[in-house]
């Protein structure tokens, strides 16, 4: 009775498993339960398989730029579809049979007159299929290769095949919502929102600011940022420009506009310059540079010789070049020291070529 009793619920469990229907008002037909478990195609590998779930990943971007009154976005929608691996294990096909061994040459028997001729034709005869062996492996055709992984399946070798089928699609829309907040006229922000599955997540691509965001809804998602405190981002790259490079009175002259004076007023910048006497074709060669750190000014005004320069790594003495006349630009940059922007070096090229 008890082992009537544990193979009935064995055979419970494997239809269950393979998705075979048991009516319990008619009791269980086992070996009907078997035969049907077994004609199941199962398409689910082990734990460990192959058969993976992924999601499509939509996302939307979300700009904002300089105001001083709260901000909102567009409402945007997001959809993500989930796509469901399923696989089937094919098992590598044996391998052929071993080649048999070449048959060894016939030994031909001492001539012993008109006695020998039968034994001779006789042992040139041979069975004509020990010649040809089985079809070499890779004449074989393997199984299918499209979406495969090898591995193995209840120990033996093989691959599994697999296949994406199209599970749920999941839907949303995005709305991103600023409190007032200071920018700058050269500063911009930027945010994205981004569904993969069911989830949602916001990420800050450039910002000046630390925010804390509350996230309000499931299916129309709206996220509230509120400024937490300023974060300096690098400086306006065209925020500063030179308009003259003169040599006058055995000094040269570079001339620096600053666009934004008023926003960067009580703060301070460190210009760069670096002295280059034009070469021929690329033999240009560096007298020495030097750095000028000034307080914020609408108008700079950087006057240097050549012996106020540091000699840096690339200095050439080209004293004793007596050829011709002399002609030098400066290469120059840029560094911003206060809280509004990072320390990044902006570097600005170099001025047109002067005379000395």
């Amino acid at each position: 009775m008890t082992n009537k009793l544990v193979v009935a619920l064995a055979c419970l469990g494997l239809a269950a498993s393979a998705g075979a229907e048991v009516n319990f008002d008619k009791g269980v037909d086992t070996k009907g339960v078997i035969t049907q478990a077994s004609a199941t195609k199962d398409y689910h590998p082990e734990p460990g398989r192959p058969g993976r779930v992924r999601y499509s990943r939509d996302c939307r971007n979300f700009s904002f730029g300089p105001s001083a009154y709260p901000q909102s976005s567009q409402r945007y929608m997001l959809d993500s579809t989930e796509y469901i691996e399923e696989c089937h294990f094919v098992p590598a096909p044996p391998p052929p049979p071993p080649t048999p061994p070449a048959p060894k040459p016939p030994v031909t028997p001492p001539n012993n007159g008109g006695n020998n001729g039968g034994n001779h034709g006789g042992n040139h005869g041979g069975n004509p299929g020990n010649h040809n062996g089985p079809k070499d492996l890779a004449e074989m055709k393997d199984g299918p290769q499209n979406h495969s992984y090898s591995g193995n399946h209840g120990g033996k070798p093989g691959q599994w095949v697999c296949r994406e089928r199209i599970g749920q699609t999941f839907r949303t829309t995005a709305q991103v919502n600023l409190a007032a907040r200071q920018l700058y006229p050269w500063e911009n922000e930027s945010f994205s929102v981004c569904m993969e599955g069911p989830r949602v997540d916001f990420r800050t691509g450039a910002s000046p600011y630390s925010y804390g965001v509350d996230q309000v809804g499931l299916y129309d998602v709206t996220f509230n940022l509120t400024p937490n405190y300023r974060v300096p981002t690098p400086p306006d790259s065209d925020g500063m420009s030179y308009t003259a490079f003169t040599y006058k009175d055995g000094k040269f002259i570079l001339n620096v506009s600053d666009r934004w004076a008023t926003e960067y007023a009580g703060e301070q910048v460190a210009i760069k310059v670096e002295l280059i006497k034009d070469g021929f074709l690329f033999f240009n060669s560096s007298k020495g540079e030097k750095t000028f750190t000034l307080n914020v000014a609408g108008n700079y005004e950087l006057a240097f010789a050549e012996s106020d320069l540091t000699k840096n790594k690339d200095f050439v003495d080209d004293s004793g070049d007596l050829k011709g006349a002399k002609k030098f630009f400066v290469k120059w940059g840029f560094r911003r020291i206060g809280r509004i922007s990072t320390q990044d070096y902006i570097g600005k090229g170099d001025t047109s070529k002067i005379p000395q």
